[in-house]
C-alpha cells in the first residue's frame, strides 16, 4: 500500500495547565511510538484565557507524520487531532476487504473509547424529514457505483430496543445513505439491523465510527479509488469525533457558554 503523508492539527484544551501538558505528551509520546514516521513535530506552549473558562488553558501541536492509511487512521482514532491535512499522494487505491477490515477495526477504537456504548443522538428536526423509500433498482445501483463513484454495502447494526425503523432511516438519509435493504432482528434488549446501502466512501467513513457496526463487508466496486480530498474530510470527521469524547462534559459546558455568549452579543 501507498505511503501517506498528512499533517495533524491538535488543539488540546483543559482546565488546568497539568492536564493540557499531560494530553500533550501522551500524544506526542503516542506518535512517538506508533509505525508512523514523524518527520516534524511543533509543540506551541500552553496559554491560559480566563474567558475561555471552563477550558482556560490550551495548546496547539501540529505533527507532520508518514505511514499507511491503517496507521494514520489508527492515530487518529486514538488521539483525535482537530484537523487532518493530506499531503500526498493525490488519490490512492485500497481493495474492498481491507477497506472493510479497516472500518470494522476503527468502528471497535470508538466504541472502546465510549466504553462499549454506541451512543446515537437524534436530532430535533427529525420528525419533519420524510421516511425515505428503501430499495433501488439494478440500473440505480450501477450508476451509483460505476458512474457516481460510490460504494455498495452491508452492514450490521445492533442499536438500543427504542430504535425504531423509520427513525434508523432517517439518520442514515442525513448521513449521505440510501438504503437498498433492510432487515431487523429483536434480540436480547437491543435490535440488530441489517442493511445493504450505497453511499460515498466519506459517508460510509462516518457511520462506521458513528454506528460501530457489528459487521461491514463492502460488495462494488472491488477496488475502492479514494482522493486526497476525500480521505482528508473522513479523517478529520473522525479526529473532531474522537476528541468530543476525550474532552466529554468539558467540550459541552464550553460549547454552551461561548453559545450563550455569541447570543448575548
Amino acid at each position: 500500500m501507498r505511503l501517506i503523508e498528512a499533517i495533524l492539527y491538535f488543539e488540546v484544551l483543559g482546565r488546568t495547565r497539568l492536564a493540557v501538558e499531560d494530553r500533550v505528551k501522551r500524544t506526542v509520546d503516542g506518535l512517538k511510538m506508533s509505525p508512523l514516521e514523524i518527520k516534524r513535530l511543533d509543540i506551541g506552549d500552553v496559554i491560559e484565557d480566563p474567558e475561555l473558562d471552563p477550558l482556560s488553558f490550551s495548546a496547539l501541536l501540529e505533527a507532520r507524520v508518514e505511514g499507511e492509511l491503517r496507521d494514520l487512521a489508527d492515530a487518529v482514532a486514538e488521539y483525535g487531532p482537530t484537523l487532518v491535512e493530506i499531503l500526498k499522494p493525490g488519490r490512492i487505491e485500497v481493495p474492498a476487504e481491507g477497506l472493510s477490515d479497516l472500518l470494522l477495526n476503527l468502528a471497535r477504537k470508538v466504541r472502546e473509547l465510549r466504553g462499549g456504548r454506541v451512543v446515537i443522538p437524534i436530532p430535533q428536526n427529525l420528525k419533519e424529514i420524510p421516511v425515505p423509500e428503501v430499495g433501488f433498482d439494478e440500473e440505480e445501483l450501477w450508476e451509483a457505483v460505476y458512474q457516481g463513484r460510490e460504494l455498495l454495502y452491508r452492514l450490521s447494526l445492533v442499536l438500543p430496543r427504542e430504535m425504531e425503523r423509520d427513525t434508523l432511516l432517517k439518520l442514515l438519509l442525513l448521513e449521505g445513505c440510501g438504503v437498498n435493504e433492510l432487515k431487523i432482528t429483536d434480540l436480547d434488549g437491543v435490535r440488530e439491523f441489517s442493511t445493504e446501502a450505497v453511499s460515498s466512501f466519506e459517508s460510509l467513513f462516518a457511520v462506521a465510527f458513528r454506528y460501530s457496526p457489528k459487521t461491514l463487508e463492502i460488495l462494488e466496486p472491488q477496488i475502492v479509488d479514494i482522493t486526497a480530498p476525500e480521505l482528508q474530510n473522513a479523517l478529520s470527521d473522525l479526529g473532531s469525533f474522537v476528541n468530543s469524547i476525550l474532552m466529554g462534559e468539558d467540550l459541552q459546558k464550553a460549547y454552551e457558554k461561548d453559545t450563550f455568549s455569541f447570543k448575548l452579543g
